[in-house]
């Protein structure tokens, strides 16, 4: 990538650099463009409007006649990856038996000045992210610690001399009944 290479931004918010033919949401949305789409495309940005020039732009390959149908076919897709990307269709205009406008906000930018900005911000973000989670390991880490006390807090009731007392008469009882319960069965079988 050439480190003076220009790339636009639309509407504040959508990037597009010529070099990857594509268009970049603020949602992280992508539109790929075909070589038409992105000649057309930069042509509006450029201020072409008039529908013979832009014709003869963007098909500048092909000698012959171009129909209109193709002319109108690349302008729909545009608009359709417009919205792709969040951008209202609307943004290009029809001038009736003229041509086309692009009507939003553009700004040019150095696409390498935007990369650098953009990787700095992940440093950043990664870096607060650290920060978040070892401040989360710190909070579970506290959590776990109450829940052990709480737990051995329990355990220490549950060892109590009189709580053992308690258990040992209810599985005596226990017993006792189900003995009780299996001979009446028995008798009443045995009959």
């Amino acid at each position: 990538m050439e480190t003076s290479e220009i790339a636009f931004k639309l509407e504040g918010s959508v990037l597009f650099p010529p070099s990857e033919r594509c268009l970049y949401g603020a949602d992280g949305s992508v539109a790929i463009l075909t070589e038409n789409n992105l000649r057309f495309l930069l042509l509006l940005l450029n201020g072409v409007t008039e529908k013979e020039e832009i014709i003869n732009q963007v098909w500048k390959e092909q000698r012959g006649a171009v129909s209109e149908s193709s002319y109108y076919g690349q302008l729909y897709m545009l608009r359709k990856a417009f919205l792709q990307v969040g951008l209202k269709e609307s943004l290009i205009r029809t001038i009736p038996r003229k041509g086309v406008q692009y009507t939003g906000n553009v700004t040019r930018i150095l696409w390498s000045d935007h990369c650098e900005k953009i990787e700095e911000k992940n440093h950043i973000e990664i870096k607060n992210n650290t920060q978040k989670e070892k401040k989360n390991h710190y909070e579970i880490t506290q959590q776990y610690l109450m829940k052990k006390n709480f737990t051995q807090g329990k355990q220490n009731y549950f060892f109590n001399s009189k709580w053992q007392k308690l258990i040992s008469i209810l599985a005596i009882f226990g017993i006792c009944w189900l003995s009780f319960l299996l001979m009446l069965i028995l008798i009443i079988l045995l009959k």
